[in-house]
């Protein structure tokens, strides 16, 4: 164990003196994600600006004003400004003034108090998809709302047999609508990180395989060169070599990614979650990018062959764990995929810890970047003995 963490030390301070593991350990890592957070700052908060002509000017259109529209205007997620006719909504709409529009036609309401067809007329920007969905929506649900009013109201009267009084129709009426549309917090099955967040740890754990390969590919380099002939010259076992330098490797890791947590924590204001349960994931994480490169440099021959091989399934991972894209965004066979990547259950464990999900709710995630580095690690430094033998 002693020749190990002396062979660990050398490493890391020869590591120092080559300020390339700085730069990609660390400086690129943290530069994306302090670019593509700022890219797509403000994504995840919808605000729409809707217009609105009345043309009816009836009990119903100002029901879907005030009471439909309104509510929107006072969760504060929809800014709604009234025009005079459909010429004006529409030319709000093309000139990115507004981002949909409501013409209510005159007569509506009476069309529906005599069980006539009408509709409410939505325009909707082309560069504004969500948004004009979301309009689309609300007149659809209104349109439903009335719909069961008139249903709720035929269906008495019929059982009764005889017309009803203009009372008993307020108060089915009442009864049946409810209310237009409620602003409701949920809970997500799946917990989604911040942008800030998913950034920056997509970004430490897929520069992580970069850096965790460091120590077992310079083997490659020191056997070229022949210090690996004088260091086995001595009573050193090619154990303790390839243990030294993967646990060079696992201490570069291990430092890199608790810059990162710190640095993106202060400077965009990244929300890894409990200390604690940060601390685990990243030490699940860094083993199993150990064990996995391991692996992976212990099937080649050469120190290019080795880089090559261990960058290609960094980024293979990385892009099936949804370092480049939240799989909850995703289709569903990504998400799946998603499942048999370090990568993937590293996030997946910062999700659960989101909204105060607790370090309990990482646990699994951390079981599984365990086991994947211990059987990864276990196959890929035994085999990585023979890349000690001089030939």
């Amino acid at each position: 164990m002693r020749t190990a963490v002396l062979i660990a030390v050398k490493d890391l301070r020869q590591r120092l003196r080559d300020r390339s593991v700085l730069l990609f350990a660390v400086a690129a890592p943290l530069g994306l994600a302090l670019i593509f957070s700022q890219l797509l700052a403000g994504t995840t908060e919808f605000h729409a600006r809707y217009v609105v002509a009345d043309l009816d000017r009836g009990e119903l259109a100002r029901t879907f004003r005030e009471d439909v529209l309104g509510s929107l205007v006072q969760a504060g997620v929809v800014d709604l400004v009234q025009v005079s006719d459909a010429v004006a909504a529409e030319a709000a709409v093309t000139g990115d003034d507004a981002e949909a529009a409501f013409v209510i036609p005159a007569g509506f309401t009476a069309a529906i108090q005599a069980g006539q067809p009408t509709s409410i007329h939505v325009i909707g920007a082309a560069s504004s998809r969500l948004s004009a969905e979301i309009a689309r929506s609300l007149a659809d649900q209104f349109g439903d709302g009335v719909a069961a009013v008139e249903l709720s109201i035929a269906t008495v009267q019929q059982l009764r047999g005889t017309p009803l009084t203009p009372v008993e129709v307020a108060t089915i009426a009442a009864a049946a609508s409810g209310s237009p549309v409620r602003l409701v917090d949920s809970q997500a099955s799946l917990r989604q990180l911040t942008w800030p967040t998913y950034f920056s740890a997509s970004m430490a754990v897929m520069f992580l395989f970069f850096a965790a390969q460091i120590g077992l590919v310079s083997l490659f380099e020191e056997r070229r060169q022949g210090t690996l002939a004088r260091i086995l010259a001595g009573p050193v076992s090619p154990s303790a070599i390839v243990a030294g330098k993967a646990l060079g490797g696992l201490i570069t890791s291990l430092v890199a990614m608790a810059i990162l947590v710190v640095a993106t924590t202060q400077l965009i204001g990244a929300d890894w979650g409990p200390p604690a349960g940060v601390a685990l994931l990243v030490a699940g994480a860094v083993l199993a990018a150990i064990g996995v490169s391991a692996l992976v440099t212990s099937f080649m021959k050469t120190a290019d062959g080795a880089s090559a091989a261990s960058s290609a399934v960094a980024i293979t991972l990385a892009i099936l764990g949804g370092s480049f894209t939240p799989v909850s965004q995703a289709p569903e066979l990504m998400s799946t995929l998603a499942l048999f990547t370090p990568h993937g259950w590293f996030l997946r464990g910062l999700g659960e810890m989101q909204g105060g999900g607790g370090i309990a709710a990482a646990l699994p995630a951390v079981g599984i970047l365990l086991a994947i580095g211990v059987a990864a690690g276990t196959v890929g430094l035994i085999r990585a003995r023979r890349l000690v033998t001089i030939q």
